[in-house]
């Protein structure tokens, strides 16, 4: 039996489990109850409802006369009961609760002989009262009003101040990398954990959600929360619970679409032109919900299915005006390549045509609920996510032939089964297990070498296979185990709990397994220059396939201990320490000549170490101060340590890169070596690419992936401050928010060292830059690379911001707010290979000790506003208006050049930005399109009227130094709902219409959106002090997207029943 499974079997027997996030699902009621003089009230009886299901939660109260009830639906309405003999009962109704919160219910008890009447809580919105740290709860009602053509759950955290919401639906939480978040929904963990999706969750590649908005009851965002129970980020976390059923029937039948006449056919070019109306497109959103009794106050159901399809076609196709690549030289370049595989005797069918695009998505799932008794209630959800979406469509300044872009096939399913228990008035207990089950697949054109040309115009030509698509398959499976187990006692509540995960993972990923070829411009492709080639295989001898997966199990365990201390009825501390313990179940393999020369250079790196299995400790202390005893003045915070994990696509680099199963080939020009690829021929049938490889393997090109011995999870020490208060009849949170890094990722190339030379000492045209220059250590010309992943200390983030909200009796709810982020960050790891993520973490330095810099994940300013008016008409109608202004700087960029500056063999090196003067020594290489004069002319000008570089002449431009400019976006929700009642229910007929960006639909110059990688290569290194820049004077690196720029709408149809 394998390891890993050893330690499930072993989990479960004992009972003691495991769930690396430990997330809550659920809500509690807690007070106090005395009588009129305030004594407290021993053995009073307290009884919550859930007035739709029946579901009922009972207790007495303590000898303080405190009571807490725990494991409780989320949601509502509630009403509760407290009895006591010779008292007045009491009776309150309308309570809602929110999601993973604690809901305060203190009840004065009268004798008998007064009078008291029954309390109804109309939900009027004041100072949230219950959380300690930073945190946001989102209600399916609120879901429902936001505006939304994509209907994720990316677009309702976009209120919170500390998160902020790309394009691609990935969040970041105060400027923090979008892979350290935690995503759960009903307790089992849904973000994406090998770490390869922009929107962070499972089935992101294939363009999906991880489940239908319809189904959500609640979602709760947080960012700084101090109950150890939460963990496994360093990010933020998202905790979603879906609807369950009731005593009623209750179902939806609903529907969602649009096409290119709902999207807008102008926005305002960078050049001052007009765009062209947008291409056709079609899409439609539809399903199905159905909850309701099995047995009556017993057992329940909730069912879904939903169907999703978008195509359209590609806005930056050849010869369309948003596309920056000149079409006379794409094509070309096509002919020439059709010309030279027929004289190499193979067939290339790919074509520089617009390809329609596409996504398809299906969703199913199935929760029931089931009361056993007054002290047990357990539920169990199935739910599955299949979708297909045609991914590396062209965008504006790169054109992608038709056979690079490739079909992205996923599967999800995940499995979670809950048991909350009541054991007595003083013991309860929470047990939940959840399988997640995820298999991706990509599946490109038919199988030929990518070549990539720069310059071709202003953007980058890409024909063939996508390098990263060529051979890539993953399959995960996820288990995870929670018991939290509570003691309430006088004022303290102690939680005693473990969660703990277990992964399997297997990785199909031979990158260049075709051959990849890569050139500076269209003179370099004709004339066969190559600067750079890459190509992997596996060793057959070794793994016995050609397609060879590598394949690993890993776990984390987490023991953690909590006190809830409500030291006086104003004043709650949380206090609590967690253990979590990372395991790895394998080792890479053995590579020995790499292990001797590792260690004939004094190196402790081997490639078969296996990560340590240190405990990691996570204390944390919070605390909430009703200072008024009103609730209208909160201060609460709190400090704490917080583990999460890394994506496990970055250990899996280390089992791939040992240099045993597979071999890594790589050649690329550079300061020290511009002869590295001249013996190298421009090969396209693939069975001879080892032609290449044999004199590759002459000169040394094999790829190693390492661990640091001492490598550990991520880890940060985060502070919050928050005041809650009222002021003006508005409901203010002011919120501090400061995150040091104690364990972050590092990636270091050890066989590239400084020379002791500068670029300006080796380059006498060059003097005024002076970098230090690199070059390969002794005896390491076996190795193109050797990444080792280990950790820094280096960095933080801080998160300072101001929320205003006001609730009007006539239905207008009003949100504002304004957010500061600074984020800093040593390496930025934004890839999912080892070499990417060093060899592109731009710097001007030493690339194995990169400066402190902006993030990519810094977005200083936002500021957000949201009004939403509701309108009841009559008897049977209603009308919901919804607006949202989202105002923010732009995503960061950096400036480097497109080529090897420094020698260490990485496209790393960020611009100098040279006065006029400097700019004449510069040496530039002619082409058939510009003369050397001609591009040092066009290059002094455009320095001259580039935002960024005209004012830091003289300077290295700086990791992320720049931001694009500030943008402006309004969002529109309407919609009306009529409804039909009949003696034994009521049914609603709901029409919805949703635009996004509506601005640009009142000015084409309002709401653009700039289309930015956050990097850009206007300059190409070509060797031995030699430039190129092959642009006119009037170039700019910037453009706007063309999807996003314009307003999109979406018409809706919901009927309830």
């Amino acid at each position: 039996m394998p390891t890993y499974k050893r330690f499930i079997l072993a989990a479960v027997t004992l009972f003691i489990t495991i769930n690396l996030e430990a997330q809550i699902t659920t809500s509690s009621i807690s007070g106090r109850m005395t009588d009129m003089n305030k004594k407290p009230i021993i053995g009073a009886t307290i009884l919550a409802i859930h007035e739709l299901s029946g579901t009922r939660y009972g207790t007495v109260t303590n000898i303080d006369g405190r009571y807490t009830l725990q494991g409780m639906r989320a949601g509502g309405p509630y009403k509760i009961l407290v009895s006591y003999i010779g008292m007045k009962p009491s009776e309150t109704k309308g309570i809602m609760l929110q999601l993973g919160e604690t809901f305060r219910h203190n009840v004065k008890l009268a004798e008998l002989s007064e009078q008291l009447n029954e309390v109804v809580i109309t939900g009027k919105a004041g100072v949230d009262a219950t959380k300690t740290g930073a945190a946001m709860n989102i209600s399916s009602t609120e879901i429902n009003r936001m505006p939304s053509i994509s209907h994720s759950i990316a677009d309702v955290t976009r209120l919170n101040p500390q998160v902020r919401v790309a394009n691609t639906g990935a969040m970041y939480f105060a400027g923090v990398n979008n892979r350290y978040n935690s995503f759960q929904i009903d307790g089992a963990m849904n973000n994406d954990a090998y770490g390869l999706t922009a929107n962070g969750s499972n089935g992101g590649q294939a363009g999906t959600q991880p489940v239908s908005m319809e189904t959500i009851e609640q979602i709760q965002v947080n960012t700084a929360p101090f109950d150890v129970r939460q963990s496994g980020f360093t990010g933020g976390a998202i905790n979603a619970i879906t609807k369950s059923g009731t005593n009623e029937f209750h179902g939806t039948i609903y529907g969602f679409g649009n096409n290119q006449h709902l999207i807008g056919s102008k926005y305002r070019m960078i050049n001052g032109k007009n765009s062209e109306k947008y291409r056709d497109q079609s899409e439609y959103q539809a399903g199905v919900t159905l909850g309701g009794p099995m047995i009556k106050n017993k057992l329940f159901f909730f069912a879904n299915y939903e169907k999703a399809n978008k195509t359209y076609q590609n806005p930056y196709a050849i010869n369309s005006f948003a596309s920056l690549i000149d079409a006379a030289t794409a094509n070309n370049i096509l002919d020439k390549l059709r010309e030279m595989a027929i004289q190499q005797e193979v067939t290339y069918n790919g074509e520089l045509n617009s390809t329609d695009v596409y996504a398809k998505s299906d969703k199913a799932g199935l929760k029931l609920n089931w009361n056993i008794n007054d002290k047990h209630k357990a539920s169990i959800r199935w739910s599955l996510v299949s979708a297909r979406q045609m991914n590396s469509a062209s965008s504006a300044a790169v054109l992608n032939s038709s056979d690079f872009s490739y079909d992205f096939v996923s599967k999800t399913n995940s499995f979670t089964a809950e048991l909350q228990s009541r054991f007595s008035d003083q013991w309860s207990n929470e047990f939940r297990i959840s399988y997640v089950r995820v298999r991706d697949e990509r599946q490109p054109g038919a199988p030929f070498p990518m070549i990539e040309i720069g310059n071709v115009g202003n953007g980058t030509l890409h024909l063939g296979n996508d390098r990263s698509s060529m051979e890539n398959s993953l399959n995960q499976d996820i288990w995870s185990f929670t018991d939290n187990l509570t003691w309430y006692t006088g004022r303290h509540a102690f939680t005693f709990g473990t969660h703990n995960e277990f992964y399997k993972f297997s990785n199909l990923f031979i990158q260049d397994a075709y051959g990849s070829y890569f050139f500076s411009s269209p003179d370099d492709f004709y004339a066969g220059k190559i600067k750079q080639y890459r190509f992997a295989q596996a060793n057959v001898d070794v793994t016995g396939t050609p397609r060879w997966a590598a394949a690993f199990g890993a776990g984390q365990l987490g023991f953690y201990a909590q006190d809830n201390f409500n030291v006086t009825g104003h004043l709650d501390l949380t206090l609590g320490v967690r253990m979590d313990i990372p395991l790895f179940f394998d080792t890479p393999a053995e590579n020995v000549s790499f292990n001797e020369f590792a260690a004939s250079k004094g190196w402790h790196y081997k490639t078969n170490s296996r990560l340590s299995s240190a405990p990691m400790f996570s204390p944390r202390f919070g605390f909430r101060w009703n200072m008024d005893g009103a609730g209208k003045y909160i201060l609460r915070g709190g400090a704490g340590v917080f583990t999460g994990r890394i994506p496990f696509v970055w250990l899996s680099n280390n089992f791939s890169g040992t240099g045993i199963q597979l071999s890594s080939y790589i050649a690329s020009t550079s300061s020290s070596n511009p002869d590295a690829t001249k013996d190298l021929s421009f090969i396209l049938n693939l069975s001879k690419q080892t032609q290449n490889v044999e004199k590759l393997t002459a000169s040394g090109s094999q790829t190693i992936n390492i661990f640091d011995k001492d490598f550990k999870f991520t880890q940060n020490l985060r502070l919050n401050l928050g005041f809650d208060f009222t002021l003006g009849g508005i409901n203010w949170t002011a919120e501090a928010i400061f995150s040091k890094s104690l364990n972050d990722i590092l990636y270091q190339n050890p066989i590239v060292d400084l020379t002791g030379k500068t670029l300006g000492e080796t380059f006498p045209s060059l003097q005024f830059d002076q970098r230090p220059m690199l070059s390969k250590i002794e005896g390491a010309n076996t190795y193109s690379g050797v990444y080792v992943l280990t950790n820094t200390n280096k960095g933080y983030t801080y998160n300072l911001s101001l929320q205003g909200m006001k609730k009007f009796d006539f239905g207008l709810d009003v949100t504002a707010s304004y957010a500061y982020t600074k984020s800093k960050a040593q390496n930025d790891c934004t890839g999912s290979v080892a070499q990417t993520n060093w060899q592109y973490n731009y710097t001007t330095g030493n690339p194995n000790d990169p400066e402190l810099a902006n993030s990519i994940f810094n977005v200083p300013h936002n500021i957000r506003v949201a009004a939403f008016y509701t309108k009841k008409w009559k008897t049977n109608h209603s009308t919901v208006i919804g607006l949202i202004y989202n105002g923010s700087s732009g995503i960061p960029y950096s400036v480097y050049y497109y080529g090897d500056l420094n020698g260490d063999s990485g496209y790393n090196d960020l611009m100098y930005i040279p006065t006029d003067a400097e700019a004449d020594q510069m040496n530039f290489t002619a082409t058939s399109g510009y003369t050397a004069e001609e591009q040092k002319t066009n290059f002094k000008a455009w320095l001259a009227n580039e935002d960024y570089l005209k004012n830091h002449r003289g300077e290295y431009c700086q990791r992320n130094g720049a931001n694009e400019k500030f943008e402006h976006h309004f969002d529109l929700h309407l919609s009306h709902t009529i409804s039909f009642v009949t003696s034994k229910r009521t049914y609603g007929l709901e029409f919805s219409l949703d635009i996004v960006n509506i601005g640009n639909m009142l000015n084409k110059k309002w709401g653009r959106t700039y289309e930015s990688g956050g990097t850009y290569t206007p300059v190409t290194y070509k060797g031995e002090g030699n430039f190129q820049f092959l642009h006119d004077a009037d170039y700019t690196m910037h453009s706007y997207s063309d999807y996003y720029s314009r307003w999109r709408g979406q018409a809706g149809v919901r009927f309830t029943f």
